[in-house]
């Protein structure tokens, strides 16, 4: 094989062992995708305690009574279809409820829940909450908030249901490797601002984000290849019997080297 041939070669090994560096640094610099994890929420959808017939004829409960959240007197749980099918107001919903059978109502009140898990470092969280506006109820507004403690890390008020409709609001929330907040309790505050705000299927997803990986990695592929790049040694007498004995044409700027 002739020492051009062999040369291209060697060229070729060497580009090739860099593209396969650098390209295996790029590859780590993805981040792969991470399947969200579910973060236990008890009643989740104020499926409990099961709402009675009340007075007026609806399926309700009041007096801040639902299974495991702390609530406001002027909050509860009621069953839409059932109170439609038994009463004549047509003030409740045009459609099912985005969970179950029953929602939580408030009337301008709390309704707070702290979870077992804890903020955990380099993580997104999704909290995911229906909010409904009954017909005819003069809605005003709500509030949900996702706290670490006592302290509020994320808030959403800025989607307004149709009348008779429900509509999802996401709370989102990413912590870094040094949040203060680490290890704290996770909580849930629903809050509306005046009468009649339901809220009903309550989510929240923690998803790991990998920490970012810098430019390093790729620069440090660059400095292999060129440590690994080999070295010929030259000298005028080896060129001048190259090219006497081995090449009948010399091609301008072409350098041709002989190995020892």
């Amino acid at each position: 094989m002739k020492l051009t041939q062999l040369m291209k070669l060697s060229n070729n090994g060497l580009n090739t062992l860099k593209i396969a560096l650098i390209s295996s640094c790029l590859i780590a610099a993805i981040p792969t995708q991470v399947k969200a994890a579910s973060i236990n929420i008890l009643n989740h959808s104020f499926e409990g305690p099961e709402a009675p017939l009340s007075r007026f004829g609806e399926f309700a409960i009041g007096g801040g009574n639902i299974n495991h959240w702390i609530a406001s007197s002027t909050t509860g749980v009621f069953n839409p279809s059932k109170s439609d099918a038994n009463t004549t107001f047509d003030a409740y919903y045009n459609e099912p409820v985005p969970d179950g059978v029953q929602v939580a109502w408030s009337n301008g009140g709390n309704i707070f829940q702290q979870l077992s898990a804890t903020l955990q470092s380099n993580t997104e969280y999704t909290l995911g909450v229906y909010v409904g506006q009954r017909n005819r109820s003069g809605f005003v507004g709500y509030n949900i908030e996702l706290l670490a403690g006592n302290t509020v890390i994320a808030s959403n008020n800025s989607i307004t249901p149709a009348p008779g409709t429900f509509s999802l609001v996401n709370v989102h929330y990413t912590s870094s490797n040094n949040d203060r907040l680490i290890g704290q309790s996770l909580g849930i505050r629903l809050s509306s601002f005046g009468i009649q705000t339901n809220f009903d299927n309550v989510t929240l997803e923690a998803t790991a984000v990998p920490e970012p990986l810098t430019i390093l990695g790729a620069v440090t592929a660059i400095g292999f290849g060129t440590m690994f790049k080999p070295r010929f040694r030259t000298s005028k007498c080896s060129i001048k019997q190259y090219i006497v004995l081995k090449s009948p044409k010399i091609i301008p700027g072409q350098e041709y080297f002989s190995f020892h």
